[in-house]
């Protein structure tokens, strides 16, 4: 313990435990003098261990905090890393529970000028089917290509009863075992005067009325004359698309490239 003492004669600060006497004059302090400066030695030993305790303390329960929060650090970057691997699993379980899978599809033939139910709303009648003649769509189309032109009509049960399925994302489409097409949009052929240019037949318009027609036009391979005219039945389960049946139209243009 330094025991520092402020010499009355010079004024020199010295410590009594080292020098009994003052190092600059020789001078013995009182014993006042001692006894009040064993007791500042004191104090502020006691002082610095109250502090040195307290910050003890604080270490101590830091510590402690440390050592509780890492499980709860480990659990947390375990959870991160497995999130992906437990998203992936819940999305492949719920496409598991929604999605059909079917080695063939159902297939409902029909001819031409047979009316079908499609989607147990729509009456739907292929009335005709031919290749265009006009030299100015020819000039629009790619080469080694035709334009294959078929007429829809089509009555509904109840106007707009079926919206909510979404018409607009159900293309039809022809096959002919070599490729599928579905129908050119009405923009593509917009400047055409002839009518089947400028009366389109889609089945998100037909939903919301009782009585229409129009016309689907596909681009075909020249030469190509035998196809089918493909709708396909879906239903909606689980927020996912579900392949129910494809009702197909047998289309034969062989003849003058024309089909009634």
């Amino acid at each position: 313990m330094q025991i520092n003492i402020e010499c009355e004669y010079c004024g020199s600060v010295y410590d009594f435990s080292k020098h009994r006497n003052c190092p600059g004059c020789a001078a013995v302090p009182s014993k006042e003098q001692v006894s009040a400066a064993r007791a500042a030695a004191r104090a502020e030993m006691n002082e610095n261990k109250g502090t040195e305790t307290v910050r003890v303390v604080y270490t101590s329960r830091f510590m402690n905090v440390a050592v509780k929060l890492i499980p709860v650090c480990i659990a947390l970057i375990l959870i991160s890393a497995l999130m992906p691997v437990i998203a992936e699993k819940s999305i492949d379980s719920s496409v598991a529970k929604n999605f059909q899978t079917v080695d063939e599809p159902v297939y409902n033939d029909f001819q031409l000028n047979e009316p079908f139910v499609y989607d147990e709303v729509m009456t739907l009648t292929v009335t005709e089917a031919f290749i265009s003649d006009s030299e100015r769509i020819g000039a629009l189309l790619p080469e080694g290509t035709e334009l294959l032109v078929v007429h829809v009509e089509c009555s509904v049960s109840q106007t707009g009863s079926s919206s909510y399925r979404n018409y607009y994302n159900r293309t039809p489409y022809i096959d002919n075992g070599e490729y599928c097409r579905t129908y050119a949009s009405h923009s593509a052929l917009s400047s055409c005067p002839e009518v089947y240019a400028q009366n389109v037949f889609s089945l998100s318009s037909a939903n919301y009325s009782n009585e229409s027609d129009g016309y689907m036009c596909f681009l075909i391979n020249k030469g190509d004359r035998q196809f089918d005219l493909c709708f396909e039945e879906i239903s909606v389960k689980g927020y996912a698309q579900q392949l129910d049946g494809i009702d197909r139209i047998r289309i034969d243009v062989s003849d003058g490239g024309n089909a009634v």
